[in-house]
């Protein structure tokens, strides 16, 4: 039998959570509360592309929207 160990990905590391009612645990839910403000609505690095696709498609509606109005008035 071949050993597959060697071949296996790695596991990622398991991030034990504090007992709950500790005063850990609230330290712990106020960290995870703030960086969930923090980040609300907010993109994460690497989706560049995302971003521009979605700032030009916002220009060209908003370009569209003068355009259109000027020619109503």
């Amino acid at each position: 039998m071949a050993n597959h160990k060697k071949t296996q990905k790695p596991r990622k590391p398991q991030h034990h959570l504090p007992k709950v009612g500790t005063p850990q645990n609230d330290a712990y839910r106020l960290k995870r509360s703030r960086e969930d403000i923090v980040d609300f609505g907010l993109m994460h690095p690497g989706n560049g592309l995302l971003t521009k696709i979605l700032g030009g498609l916002a220009v060209i509606f908003v370009l569209g929207m003068l355009v259109s109005f000027i020619f109503l008035t």
